[in-house]
């Protein structure tokens, strides 16, 4: 399903030549993802689909409270179907875009594939990480955190630089923000400082928390830096930001 809706200047009243198209369809299923991408000219791909709250964690009422979109997961809603499924998908669809245009030679530069992960996926690198996944973090948790370090291995070892200068079908770039907010949603707003004192306090394991519009425009950016790849932390995610 299509949908076409022209954006408009509030200021202005008028409206502007920028096109955003809308497309309904399950990314679960690998062929409405290869549809998207076979019909347009594409400059990136961003995978940003996922939930905090799975059907397995015993919480997925409380879904729409954390999600941004108000989204609530049906029963076959996993961590590994909405995360790693998708995901999955995402980077065999944009291989095989990346392919087509080439007509066999190497492409010219990699296409930009961003993907939201979370600073907890980090944990195993920091000090303290594993002593708190292993022993204070839930089990519905973990399977969260593995879906997304499913998805990491997969765009990383595959895409990570290489030494031969060989250019590779995609440019991999992991975010990896703790809480995300925005001053318009009040509700998320204690447990976001609670995560800001943890920073602040020096907790390795715990990320200072990004905004939204942060977040957004950081994503857009590495789109077009052919400079940014790899994991991209709060650090990164704020000074891409500016």
């Amino acid at each position: 399903e299509r949908r076409r809706r022209r954006r408009r200047n509030v200021d202005e009243g008028q409206q502007s030549d920028d096109m955003i198209e809308y497309r309904a369809g399950d990314a679960r299923d690998a062929r409405v993802v290869a549809e998207v991408l076979a019909g347009g000219n594409y400059t990136g791909v961003i995978h940003c689909i996922g939930l905090l709250f799975d059907e397995g964690s015993g919480l997925a009422r409380f879904n729409k409270l954390v999600s941004g979109s108000n989204s609530i997961p049906d029963s076959e809603s996993t961590y590994d179907s909405i995360t790693r499924l998708t995901a999955f998908n995402a980077i065999d669809a944009a291989e095989r875009y990346v392919r087509s245009r080439s007509e066999g030679n190497p492409p010219r530069r990699p296409l930009p594939f961003a993907f939201m992960s979370a600073a907890e996926a980090g944990w195993p690198d920091v000090r303290g990480g594993n002593f708190v996944e292993s022993n204070l973090t839930p089990r519905w948790m973990r399977r969260y955190l593995r879906s997304k370090r499913d998805v990491e291995e997969r765009l990383l070892g595959r895409y990570g630089r290489t030494a031969d200068g060989t250019t590779l079908l995609l440019r991999p770039v992991v975010f990896r923000p703790s809480l995300i907010f925005s001053l318009d949603r009040p509700v998320s707003l204690a447990p976001v400082a609670a995560f800001f004192a943890g920073s602040a306090a020096g907790l390795p394991f715990v990320d200072r928390p990004v905004s939204v519009q942060a977040l957004g425009c950081a994503v857009v950016r590495a789109m077009g830096r052919e400079d940014v790849t790899g994991v991209l932390g709060y650090r990164e995610i704020n000074d891409l930001s500016q």
